[in-house]
C-alpha cells in the first residue's frame, strides 16, 4: 500500500510540473480551459438534469465559446516562427 501512495505522489508531482509548464507556455489556452470548466460546472450540469433540450444546447455553446475565443486570441498573440 505504501508503494501505491508513493506512486500517486509521483504522479501528482508530474501532473503539477506539466501544468506549470503548460501555464507558462500557453496562458491563453489555460485561461480558456479554466473558464470552460467553471462554466461547465455552473451551466452544463444543471442543464443536463433538466429535460429542456434548448437549454442543454445553449449550455454546450457557452462552454465551447471560451475555448474558441482563447484559440483565436492565442493565434493572434503567438509569434510566427519560420
Amino acid at each position: 500500500m505504501d508503494a501505491f501512495l508513493v506512486y500517486l505522489h509521483i504522479l501528482s508531482l508530474r501532473a503539477r510540473a506539466a501544468l506549470q509548464k503548460f501555464a507558462t507556455q500557453e496562458p491563453v489556452r489555460l485561461r480558456a480551459a479554466l473558464t470552460s470548466l467553471v462554466i461547465a460546472g455552473g451551466v452544463l450540469v444543471p442543464a443536463l438534469a433538466d429535460a429542456d433540450v434548448a437549454q442543454t444546447i445553449s449550455a454546450v455553446g457557452v462552454v465551447v465559446l471560451p475555448v474558441i475565443v482563447g484559440e483565436y486570441t492565442r493565434e493572434r498573440v503567438t509569434p510566427i516562427t519560420r
